[in-house]
């Protein structure tokens, strides 16, 4: 509250001398003018905390001037004083992104209180944040340490994450070292569990969670077989935590009706976890099937690892007797724009699957981009930038508008991310494959005590490469490097955004089911 500068605009600000003493004896400073056409010259030019703002004036109302002032100010706090009481007023002003109104007449000691709460919501927010986080820490250690089921670490994460959005500004960020380190010890202990159980739960027919080959028939089909129009969005590289930031930019006319989390499949990239989504089976299935399909994940391999999912997902339609479901890939704005304008051609589709990639090539565009190591220079940025592209695209309109169509959204991805701090050395031949999260070939080399996890290809459900493979995998923030490029790989790669391993981040994803409100 010290140091904070108000501006009150009222045709008779003399009579509110009193209250303006009030309040610049608590330390605010407070500017005046008497009608809009001087206040909207001081909120252009003045640095401003606040606008206490008359609704009746001689010439435009206070109602009349608030989008002007919201236009040159999004983010400035703008209380009305009003006569009036009438429910139709105060609901437009409102919702027209008022921060609060007071009833005149006011008393010096009423705008005091609602100019602290407006004033110090941050900071008090952040302080009673960083107090209940302090006061649950130990708890959630206990939770992490004990976590030996899937719906166990399901809770773990999703309280994880809600802390990292929640820690954020003024005294909340004195809790973020212990967050990180808390955040830390849970993908080393989640790390080691699934590395164990996880080549078990692939194939247990009573496995605790969904693995991203049997989306389609658990989930996708019921839908279909009920006549529903479905719309799938497969969000390339998708977190669970950059969901939650998008999500209530999607539920202006669609209500969530699950909001469930999923398992994706090792390794968790998009050749292997999203061919498996959409083509409801397992990579090492698909390359039986479609031997002429499946592209050899190596680093001189031909065609597009990704370029047959249209194939697959058609595949899985005709064995499963419905009709040729609607697929399109979006790699850019550009192709954003013209899949909504040419909507109409596939609008009849009783199944049509999305696949958008800006998130995924927004997390590999900041390994080269210095603009973008700065902007997403850890996951709060990461997520900022990522509501800010949806909320500019095109695509939102769209999916508002799929309400309308009574289509039945479900939003999913096929893995997630992690940011990378610590190289781990391996060696191998030159048909080692590329990511550098996991590794598949033979003859490798490298410490077991720095790999999460070794295994046979098959086992995993992991097209060999060559006779002798075996596959390896990296968990909780370490990245593969070559002995020989050691220090190029950690200049250009350490702090950047990786898959294809085991994190929380990567195996833990979103699937939500969202269903038209009308």
């Amino acid at each position: 509250m010290q140091n904070s500068r108000i501006l009150w605009v009222d045709d008779e600000v003399e009579a509110l001398r009193p209250h303006i003493l009030y309040l610049e004896g608590r330390g605010i400073s407070v500017l005046t003018a008497t009608n809009a056409t001087d206040a909207l010259v001081l909120i252009k030019t003045e640095s401003l905390d606040c606008v206490l703002l008359d609704e009746h004036m001689p010439g435009p109302s206070g109602l009349d001037v608030l989008p002007q002032i919201k236009a040159l100010r999004p983010s400035l706090p703008v209380v009305m004083v009003t006569k009036s009481e009438e429910d139709g007023l105060m609901n437009d002003a409102l919702g027209s992104q008022l921060a609060d109104y007071l009833l005149k007449p006011v008393q010096p000691r009423q705008v005091l209180s609602t100019l602290t709460r407006i004033l110090e919501q941050s900071q008090l927010q952040g302080a009673r944040s960083a107090s209940r986080y302090q006061q649950e820490f130990r708890e959630l250690g206990e939770r992490l340490a004990a976590a030996q089921s899937w719906l166990a670490w399901t809770e773990v994460y999703r309280e994880l994450t809600r802390w990292d959005r929640e820690l954020a500004g003024g005294e909340a960020e004195s809790m973020r070292a212990m967050l990180d380190h808390q955040r830390e010890e849970a993908n080393r202990l989640f790390t080691r569990w699934w590395a164990a159980e996880y080549p078990d739960l692939l194939h247990d027919e009573q496995s605790p969670c969904l693995f991203s080959h049997q989306l389609l028939d658990a989930r996708i089909k019921p839908m279909l077989e009920r006549g529903e129009k479905v719309v799938l969005l497969v969000f390339d590289n998708l977190r669970l935590d950059q969901w939650q930031e998008i999500q209530p930019l999607m539920t202006s006319r669609f209500r969530v009706e699950s909001d469930d989390l999923y398992a994706s499949i090792l390794p968790t990239a998009t050749q292997y976890a999203r061919n498996a989504l959409l083509g409801g089976a397992m990579p090492s299935e698909l390359a039986k099937r479609h031997p002429d399909r499946w592209v050899r994940d190596v680093l001189d391999s031909e065609g597009g690892r990704n370029s047959n999912e249209d194939f697959y997902l058609s595949h899985w339609a005709a064995s499963r007797g419905f009709s040729t479901p609607g697929y399109a890939k979006l790699t850019h704005g550009a192709s954003e724009q013209k899949f909504v304008s040419k909507w109409r051609e596939m609008r009849s589709k009783d199944l049509v699957a999305v696949v958008i990639n800006f998130i995924d090539r927004m997390s590999h565009a900041k390994t080269d981009e210095a603009i973008l190591r700065d902007l997403a220079r850890d996951d709060r940025g990461f997520r900022s930038l990522t509501v800010s592209w949806w909320t500019h695209s095109p695509l939102k309109a769209w999916v508002d508008d799929l309400a309308q169509d009574g289509c039945t959204l479900v939003v999913t991805t096929d893995h997630g991310t992690i940011l990378v701090r610590k190289p781990v050395t391996v060696r191998g031949p030159r048909e080692l494959t590329a990511n550098l999260r996991y590794k598949v070939g033979r003859g490798l080399e490298f410490k077991e005590r720095e790999v999460a996890l070794m295994a046979e290809p098959e086992r995993l459900g992991i097209p060999p490469t060559n006779l002798g493979d075996k596959v390896l995998f990296a968990g909780n923030q370490d990245y593969f490097v070559y002995q020989n490029h050691y220090h190029h790989h950690v200049e250009k790669f350490d702090g950047s955004y990786q898959h294809g391993g085991i994190s929380l981040e990567e195996v833990m994803v979103p699937f939500a089911v969202l269903r038209p409100r009308t």
